[in-house]
């Protein structure tokens, strides 16, 4: 038990992102969907978020970090010309005939706490 309370844990929170797509007749539902809702990770692991969309017209899609009281910011982002894209301990990886993609965080760290938004546009 001791053990279990010594070691460190991060929380991703995560939240559903809506876009606006190009599918007028899907205009009123979601286009963009993440999983899990939140996710702890042991500090040092790997953390995986993931993302479906609807629209194959969507090319071009970034993440973004949210840290409480704070404003979105850009974190990375992956075209559909490319499968995948890598910036630092940030690895996004798309998979455009199953409408999925994933960002990879190498190595959690306590600052990576926070909520992540993925969008799409085309």
């Amino acid at each position: 038990m001791d053990k279990i309370l010594g070691t460190s844990f991060l929380i991703l929170w995560l939240q559903l992102v809506w876009v606006n797509g190009q599918q007028k007749e899907k205009s009123d539902q979601q286009q963009v969907k993440q999983s899990p809702r939140s996710l702890t990770v042991q500090e040092g692991e790997i953390s995986i978020l993931n993302c479906s969309y609807e629209s194959s017209l969507f090319n071009y899609f970034p993440w973004y970090r949210q840290y409480p009281g704070k404003a979105p910011a850009f974190l990375i982002a992956i075209r559909s010309v490319v499968n995948e894209m890598e910036d630092g301990r940030l690895t996004v990886f798309l998979n455009k005939s199953a409408k999925q993609l994933s960002l990879h965080i190498a190595t959690s760290q306590p600052g990576d706490s926070a909520t992540y938004f993925c969008a799409a546009s085309a």
